[in-house]
């Protein structure tokens, strides 16, 4: 990163997932992929992985991943969890388990190895994130939010909008769908804005990974949740290259399922928003170091877990119930991961937990009264050492 205060910032963090993905796949040496596969070098002892991967990238110019870093630093964003999640897989990484273990396995279920690795190797799990920032906008309905959560999020925002002193009333919230994999058009925009794929090659390619998708019957034709299973917060400000693209928050409909089969759509939905929310406030309050660092990033993200919850729990918030407040900390102890040095840590599950549980229990000790943003965030840096020692 170029250390802008400009980030979109994931709400689940990369090796959770991969923990998750490894962890719940069957534990003996028989059942882990039978080739050998290593996803940023390109190459595999799958004979027929690496030919589905060489007709693909015959078709992509020789600097598209250099391409593609440079859009997600300008842009602030992160690649898919899930994407994350099929290499550590793939490469047989370790990791501690979280709830979304049993989520994960049933997603790849069926999913063949070699098209596992084409999909890591092309960053396929991480085309709806791209198309939601260079394509979304909130009165389109492909980018409508996941059903059953509209009112939930609509009253979130709505709380958020009221509680915090920061402008916020030029962020749009959307949703991503998993199936815009399936959507050639689409596909060929991300490959020629993000990669810089030519015109022609873009087709092509973009027909290939359809059909290779439409092909494998455990994807579902392009509706896997793997594909989805992703929120964030985006700003352009202040960045030409992203001029006509409005702030936003997006949650895709993996994540909402997710939530709904961990049994934390209660409140699951409710502090994902707060917690992108909490992101936007460090946007406008210019938080964000100036270097990037797993330390940072960290704190970036359990200060947001703190925003959130704070705006969950607070009586001109959300005003949740003591229930509702536990089911909130649940829910960040749910997206933690153990990848303390990956400069995409985003904090221990215990560490997510307690960060929220912070928020909450300041916003519950300062009744109706309602903290500036930058002086919870001064209170929660000093807090900060107690929440990452336990």
């Amino acid at each position: 990163m170029n250390g802008r205060r400009m980030r979109a910032a994931a709400v689940l963090a990369s090796v959770t997932l991969a923990g998750s993905v490894v962890s719940a796949a069957p534990s003996t040496a028989s059942d882990q992929p039978k080739e050998r596969y290593d996803v940023s070098r390109h190459q595999t002892t799958d004979r027929a992985a690496a030919a589905q991967v060489r007709a693909i990238l015959d078709h992509l110019p020789a600097d598209w991943q250099a391409n593609r870093d440079a859009f997600l630093d300008k842009a602030g964003i992160e690649p898919s969890p899930a994407e994350d999640a099929i290499i550590a897989y793939l490469e047989r990484a370790t990791c501690e388990e979280t709830e979304l273990n049993a989520y994960i396995e049933t997603l790849l279920k069926g999913v063949p190895d070699d098209t596992l690795f084409v999909l890591a190797v092309l960053g396929v799990l991480s085309y709806p994130t791209f198309d939601a920032v260079i394509g979304g906008t909130k009165t389109d309905p492909r980018y409508s939010l996941e059903t059953g959560t509209v009112g939930k999020v609509r009253q979130s925002m709505a709380a958020a909008r009221q509680l915090w002193d920061v402008k916020n009333g030029d962020i749009d919230v959307m949703g991503m769908h998993s199936d815009m994999v399936v959507d050639r058009a689409r596909v060929i925009r991300v490959l020629r804005v993000v990669f810089g794929v030519s015109p022609k090659d873009a087709q092509e390619a973009g027909t290939q990974i359809v059909r290779l998708i439409k092909a494998t019957p455990a994807l579902r034709g392009g509706t896997n949740p793997l594909f989805s299973l992703n929120a964030f917060a985006f700003t352009g400000e202040g960045d030409p290259d992203f001029g006509g693209i409005s702030d936003r928050i997006v949650m895709g409909e993996g994540i909402i399922k997710a939530l709904r089969w961990t049994d934390d759509i209660a409140v699951g939905p409710q502090m994902v928003l707060s917690h992108e929310f909490g992101h936007h406030i460090q946007f406008e309050n210019h938080a964000y170091p100036a270097t990037e660092s797993p330390a940072n990033t960290r704190k970036m993200e359990l200060m947001a877990d703190a925003y959130g919850a704070y705006l969950d729990a607070h009586a001109k918030g959300l005003n949740f119930t003591p229930k509702q407040i536990d089911g909130t900390v649940a829910v960040s102890h749910l997206v933690g991961d153990c990848s303390v040095d990956s400069l995409g840590h985003h904090g221990t599950p215990a560490q997510r937990a307690r960060a929220a549980r912070w928020g909450a229990d300041l916003a519950l000790k300062n009744g109706s009264n309602v903290l500036p943003s930058k002086r919870v965030q001064a209170l929660f840096l000093t807090a900060l050492p107690g929440i990452l020692r336990g």
